[in-house]
């Protein structure tokens, strides 16, 4: 089964990274994550008329999920960067012809860290970074045989809290707000007929799992 190519940046990505650490409190490690999204999609009526779907049979898209993978590099125990991929869904979409309508986007994500101890296991801290979005890869509606293209940059700013559970692994929550509206450059290969944004931007949760071996307090 061959790897999706923004999958495999981010992969590269990280092991680019990972020889060894060039600080003696410098660490390498990876991270897992998943979470709840709102999106804007103010062009919500563009979109539907660009995919041929009847007003009947559309739901605006409001929100969904999201999941995500990456690599981290911890500087300092109170600072870190994190290179990851992520993959945003849109849910409660309806069916035209039989068939569900799907607004999925592929992201590359380029963040640094923040962290400071109130507890003995507990962390709070900021972070922010910035983001490559990029539509396609499926069939935005495949009842109507309709496809969008495009990409656009973007960039992200959250909270967060980090619970110790092992001096490597730890469980935290991410609370902050996406910018990223990936502009559509094609409706079915061909240029759309009016300018269309797709606005993921919106509030962006994300719960993490973080494995950090060899990190020095």
């Amino acid at each position: 089964m061959r790897m999706p190519r923004p999958v495999a940046l981010a992969f590269l990505a990280a092991t680019l990274l990972a020889p060894r650490a060039a600080f003696p409190q410098a660490a390498l490690g990876a991270r897992a994550f998943g979470g709840y999204n709102t999106y804007a999609m103010d062009d919500w009526n563009d979109i539907r008329r660009a995919l041929l779907v009847p007003s009947s049979e559309f739901s605006r898209p409001k929100d969904g999920y999201s999941l995500g993978v990456g690599g981290e590099y911890a500087w300092k125990p109170w600072l870190s960067f994190t290179f990851s991929y992520e993959r945003l869904a849109v849910g409660r979409m309806a069916e035209v012809n039989g068939q569900k309508m799907k607004f999925p986007a592929n992201a590359l994500l380029l963040e640094a860290e923040y962290r400071r101890r109130l507890r003995p296991r507990l962390r709070i801290g900021l972070g922010g970074g910035a983001g490559y979005y990029r539509l396609g890869e499926e069939i935005e509606s495949p009842g109507t045989n309709r496809d969008f293209e495009g990409e656009s940059s973007g960039g992200q700013a959250f909270a967060l809290g980090e619970w110790e559970m092992t001096p490597a692994a730890s469980v935290g929550l991410d609370l902050g707000y996406r910018w990223a509206k990936v502009g559509v450059d094609k409706v079915n290969r061909q240029p759309p007929p009016t300018a269309i944004d797709m606005d993921y931007s919106g509030l962006n949760t994300r719960l993490v799992l973080r494995y950090l071996p060899r990190r020095r307090q």
